[in-house]
């Protein structure tokens, strides 16, 4: 049997049903191994974020293929698989200019986990256009985070160029944030600052040991305005980096950057948020304000990364990471909201 974790009307329950097969030519049946929740994930739950009024959730997930349809090409049934739980009809206007992560036709309306059927289960079908094989150098603990890089890279290379010696604010260090931490230092960067309200999260990235100053936000602000009074106008950073999604760090960011600055909106915000900026502000000091959305063209260089970066810098211990079972759901959504661990990781 297939037991899963199935949202229903804003409600979760453990529901048993049969194990899938393949229904379309081009669909596989995968036997999840790993299975993650994303700070997405717990907006959904919250009401903060779209998603289909019935589903089995879950978008961050690894396993072996089990079943695969007879136009598969691919992957093969035994292979280790990562999930791209995104897609696109690469035929719209806007795949063909190169941005299908904004696909009409496809895109958010047929996203894993989000408007279909994901990995909180035991067994997931899927269009094997989702599904990428796992080199054999990448363990399915680290394959688990190749979704969640793939976006960060995405956010990365959106920010080019990044000069060697800037200095960066990381706001938020849930599990985004840790991977943007993990990022930064092994490409170089030491000047790096990290705020974070819970104290189990920052605890969790200090000890990831690379000597980043990890402060809850109000040490910012209360620095800020100690630099204001003293009219120390070099005060402040070259790069803000919002893992958060909070408008707050918007408004408080826009006033942190120096001349020149770039602030990164990574963290979802939920519709209809507002933050309020000074426009004499971001023209003065010539600010640029980036979005990063989901991961187009990022997942086969994400791979890449996580297997240069390996454990050295990736692992569930380093990053605040725990295996719960899909009955213990409850538990493992509590623990992550409290910031007493980053990720929880269902484990089948």
């Amino acid at each position: 049997m297939n037991n899963a974790v199935q949202l229903w009307d804003g409600h979760l329950s453990v529901i048993t049903r049969p194990v899938p097969h393949v229904q379309n030519p081009t669909d596989v049946v995968v036997k999840i191994t790993y299975s993650a929740v994303c700070g997405t994930d717990l907006k959904i739950l919250e009401g903060k974020f779209p998603c289909e009024k019935s589903i089995i959730m879950g978008h961050e997930f690894v396993g072996v293929v089990k079943e695969a349809g007879s136009e598969v090409k691919n992957v093969s049934v035994g292979d280790r698989v990562v999930i791209n739980p995104n897609t696109s009809c690469g035929m719209c206007d806007n795949c063909s200019k190169g941005l299908p992560h904004f696909c009409k036709f496809e895109g958010i309306k047929a996203t894993i986990g989000i408007r279909r059927n994901g990995g909180w289960a035991q067994y997931c079908r899927l269009p094997a256009k989702n599904t990428i094989p796992l080199p054999h150098q990448l363990s399915f603990e680290l394959g688990l985070l190749v979704e969640p890089m793939s976006c960060v890279v995405h956010g990365w290379d959106r920010l080019q160029p990044i000069s060697a010696d800037a200095e960066i604010l990381i706001c938020g260090a849930g599990s985004v944030g840790l991977l943007f931490m993990c990022l930064l230092h092994f490409r170089g960067y030491r000047e790096v600052v990290v705020t974070e309200l819970l104290k189990g999260r920052q605890r969790i990235a200090q000890k990831l040991n690379f000597g980043f100053q990890v402060v809850h936000p109000e040490i910012l602000v209360s620095e800020a305005r100690n630099a204001k009074n003293e009219g120390d106008d070099d005060w402040g950073f070259d790069i803000v980096i919002d893992c958060s999604g909070d408008p707050n760090s918007l408004e408080q960011g826009i006033k942190w950057l120096r001349q020149g600055g770039k602030f990164l909106l990574f963290g979802i915000s939920p519709s209809g948020s507002v933050a309020k900026i000074d426009p004499h502000e971001v023209c003065l000091k010539e600010l640029k304000i980036i979005a990063s959305r989901i991961n187009p063209f990022t997942f086969t260089s994400a791979m890449q990364i996580i297997q240069d970066m390996g454990e050295k810098y990736l692992s569930f211990e380093k990053l605040g990471m725990r295996t719960f079972h899909l009955q213990e759901f409850t538990a493992a959504l509590e623990i992550q909201r409290s910031g007493e661990i980053s990720k929880a990781v269902f484990e089948n």
